[in-house]
């Protein structure tokens, strides 16, 4: 009778062991069923977040390049020594016409640069798909074109000239550089960039700036509130500092050049007007 009481204990004891590793087990089970639906929907949050950024920064982008044509007083510790000129207009392949220029003199002394490129917006990036770049006056002068064969990816030089630089999707030149640091600005998800880009002998360089923050300044004779932007160099010998304000669409309003402490060059808005304004 004692020996049936044991046997009858132990397989108590062992049911009751199987019983509670059955129950782990289907808690272990439970677990990971629950937590996969939520990996999944956490997944999807993060890709839906990031494709509402990226068209947030799209619409941004349209926004931004907008035609207008902006002209600037060049001058250099108050003395005013020139003009400079910003223009984007829309061809009628639809894509955009992007035209800077400055011209200085001083003394007997004299330089004009004209910088041409035609671009599309693919997203919030800018693509060019032609460069043109010209100097004339004292010294040297100089041009350079360079067409962005997008369909095949290569780079061709269009005045004989060799190209020093590597294709990449997102390759600038000297000019649109400038247009697209406007945009990132306005977009605001940073307040550092780094842009690729070939500058006006054909070869690979990169520009890097950073926010530096906002403050007000006169513009067209308004206190203007801007956002001040710094050109990032590995030495402290030169400063270039931009200004764009967020209520003329994120215009550059302001550049300014130091060297060695003092300043070479300031260009200072005079005129703006939007092509889509009477």
């Amino acid at each position: 009778m004692d020996q049936f009481k044991v046997r009858h204990a132990i397989i108590r004891s062992i049911i009751a062991v199987a019983v509670a590793v059955l129950l782990l087990v289907f808690s272990v089970l439970m677990v990971v069923y629950a937590e996969e639906p939520a990996s999944e929907q956490a997944g999807m949050e993060s890709v839906t977040s990031a494709e509402q950024d990226a068209h947030h920064a799209a619409q941004l982008a349209q926004q931004i390049t907008r035609a207008y044509r902006a002209e600037y007083d060049l001058s250099r510790r108050g003395r005013t020594h020139g003009t400079a000129l910003r223009e984007l207009k829309k061809t009628d392949e639809g894509m955009w016409q992007y035209h800077t220029n400055t011209e200085a003199s001083l003394l007997f002394l004299s330089d004009r640069r004209y910088n041409d490129s035609v671009f599309q917006l693919s997203g919030s990036q800018v693509q060019p798909l032609n460069y043109v770049y010209e100097r004339r006056g004292t010294g040297s002068n100089r041009y350079y074109a360079v067409t962005f064969n997008r369909e095949n990816e290569y780079l061709r030089n269009d005045n004989g000239d060799a190209i020093h630089a590597q294709w990449r999707d997102d390759l600038l030149d000297a000019n649109t550089v400038l247009h697209q640091l406007q945009i990132d600005v306005a977009i605001g998800a940073e307040d550092h960039f780094e842009y690729f880009l070939i500058d006006e002998d054909g070869r690979d360089t990169s520009y890097e700036f950073a926010v530096d923050g906002r403050e007000s300044i006169r513009v067209l004779g308004e206190n203007q509130e801007v956002i001040r932007v710094s050109r990032v160099r590995d030495h402290d010998r030169r400063q270039t500092y931009f200004w764009f304000a967020p209520k003329l669409n994120y215009t550059m309003v302001r550049m300014q050049q130091i060297e060695g402490g003092k300043e070479q060059a300031q260009v200072n808005l005079t005129k703006l007007r939007f092509s889509d304004e009477r």
